[in-house]
């Protein structure tokens, strides 16, 4: 197969084969051995140069650096030690990288929280992962200051902004002292050494901490800088949760391994966003299309200088052709990619370059130069061909370790070195990924198999539509029915029957929806931000 090759010539460079724990797959020859030897390398080469801005404070690699290492040595002094774990609940911010790095850099598990969990599921997490300390502010201290007796191994509590609060020690004055020079994991690190654990959203039941390696997270930061053709001179904007693998992996750590600049703001907010891109010289951003529609109905939008944005990110869902046509056309100096993530694979798997956007708009891409996607039948994992359904899997060296305390599940979706994604997709004769659902949300409607994916595409190019959900409802005749439940945009209308039409012109009849339901509130998530479907089953 004479696949595509329009990814940037770059990330086909330097790429090897070789053999990990018995599996063959490929990765970058030349590549740091551990996280802090990534940012040692751009210590070395860019000291000088920002690698983190927070509203007022500019960190350069070397205080970034010092401060990370200051620490790691507040953390040994505390009792921590290598493969302990150590939770983080913070909003994005600077002390979140610094915390991040003084983890690691001690051979520490750093454990990434949602923040917008609940007390009871942050209990569980908090218990599950076995954390010994927790990284935290005032706020989300007295969000969990009710739990702390029934959490069973913490005993270590940091607090930003020199809170005051007792029983807990300040962030800022400890990251100050100078530690006794250079901190490190003893024993030493290897690549196969987990870094982090990011939970994974648990719409299916309780959350699982996937266990992302140093060679994992080394892995996807060489693929996302190259993917973006990053260099010392390019600055990104982090919007995205840093609990997130895309905010932490892909623009982090990707950022840091080139030398180049992170800067961190807590949430989303467009004008802020425009102001920011402008202000800070922004180069590559990362998020979801929903934001080009918010950045984009701005009416002030075209007075901000944003000339210096170069690439930008798209992932998480499907981006229709009218929304990309119109993005295309107010930025056409930016270019644009569509990606396929998972946690799973520590952050990128698969990247629709902007050529390739127009050309085929509900792939995801081909599979990144060192990872290998298959198409295998759910029931009995045999390959198949070009063009059928299946369950996605991936290979490669920035597929996790595993679960944390899960070897069943464990067991169950890393097989002989391939992921079982539960996704199910396509690939065709090109190479490029296209997914249609997952395996536990297709509908099966009078023995036809419906992709609720794909009708939610087919809706969303509705202009009035902001966001929808579709499901699959219990119905006496066809076993079960589509229903899609829809959020308008602001000031929009939209009938039921208008919608049903308008998927009978893009979609086959059977697959459109049976029950069309409107609600005044934005879809429910949970806290990774997924559409709750059992809750829209019930609207």
């Amino acid at each position: 197969m004479d696949r595509l090759r329009h990814l940037p010539t770059v990330v086909y460079e330097g790429i090897e084969p070789e053999i990990f724990h018995g599996i063959e797959m490929r990765h970058y020859k030349k590549r740091p051995g551990n996280l802090v030897e990534l940012l040692e390398n751009s210590v070395e080469k860019s000291a000088n140069r920002e690698a983190v801005v927070d509203e007022k404070v500019r960190l350069t690699y070397q205080e970034f650096d010092r401060l990370s290492n200051n620490l790691s040595s507040s953390l040994r002094a505390h009792g921590v030690t290598k493969g302990d774990r150590v939770a983080i609940l913070m909003p994005n911010c600077w002390e979140y990288a610094v915390a991040y790095y003084g983890i690691i850099r001690l051979g520490a598990i750093a454990v990434l929280l949602n923040w917008r969990c609940t007390a009871i599921e942050l209990e569980y997490m908090l218990n599950d992962s076995s954390s010994l300390s927790l990284m935290t502010t005032p706020k989300f201290y007295q969000d969990i200051v009710g739990i702390l007796p029934k959490l069973k191994h913490l005993n270590l509590i940091y607090c930003t902004y020199d809170a005051s609060i007792s029983g807990t020690i300040s962030f800022e004055k400890e990251v100050k002292k100078e530690a006794v020079g250079r901190i490190n994991a003893d024993p030493s690190l290897i690549e196969d050494d987990v870094a982090a654990s990011l939970y994974t959203s648990g719409t299916t039941g309780q959350p699982k901490g996937t266990l992302q390696t140093h060679r994992n997270c080394v892995a996807n930061a060489l693929n996302a800088s190259k993917l973006a053709e990053a260099d010392e001179t390019d600055r990104t904007l982090i919007i995205a949760p840093m609990f997130h693998a895309t905010g932490i992996n892909s623009q982090l750590t990707a950022f840091l391994c080139v030398g180049g600049c992170s800067v961190i703001r807590s949430a989303f907010v467009p004008q802020d966003t425009l102001i920011t891109i402008q202000k800070e010289k922004i180069s590559f951003g990362a998020g979801v299309a929903a934001m080009f529609y918010l950045l984009l109905s701005d009416p002030q939008w075209k007075s901000y200088d944003l000339s210096s944005l170069r690439t930008f990110v798209f992932g998480g869902s499907y981006v229709p052709v009218e929304l990309f046509s119109q993005i295309m056309g107010a930025l056409p100096n930016v270019k644009f990619g569509n990606v396929w993530g998972l946690t799973e694979c520590t952050s990128i798997t698969t990247w629709n370059p902007h050529v390739d956007i127009l050309r085929a708009p509900k792939s995801v891409g081909p599979p990144v130069p060192i990872l290998d996607v298959k198409v295998v039948d759910p029931l009995n994992n045999q390959d198949l061909p070009y063009g059928e359904v299946g369950e996605l899997c991936v290979k490669g060296p920035s597929v996790v370790k595993g679960y944390w305390n899960k070897p069943e599940a464990t067991r169950e979706t890393f097989v002989n070195g391939w992921l079982h994604t539960g996704d199910l997709g396509y690939m065709d004769e090109d190479g490029y990924i296209y997914v249609v659902d997952r395996i536990k949300d297709m509908i099966v409607s009078g023995g036809e198999n419906i992709y609720c994916l794909e009708v939610e595409n087919a809706i969303m190019q509705h202009p009035a539509v902001f966001e929808v959900g579709v499901v699959g409802v219990t119905d006496p005749v066809m076993q079960e029915a589509v229903k899609a439940v829809i959020f308008l945009k602001p000031g929009m209308k939209a009938t039921e029957q208008e919608i049903i039409d308008h998927c009978k012109s893009l979609i086959a009849s059977y697959k459109k929806p049976k029950y069309v339901v409107f609600t005044r509130e934005p879809l429910p998530k949970n806290p990774g931000g997924k559409v709750l479907k059992k809750i829209l089953k019930d609207i």
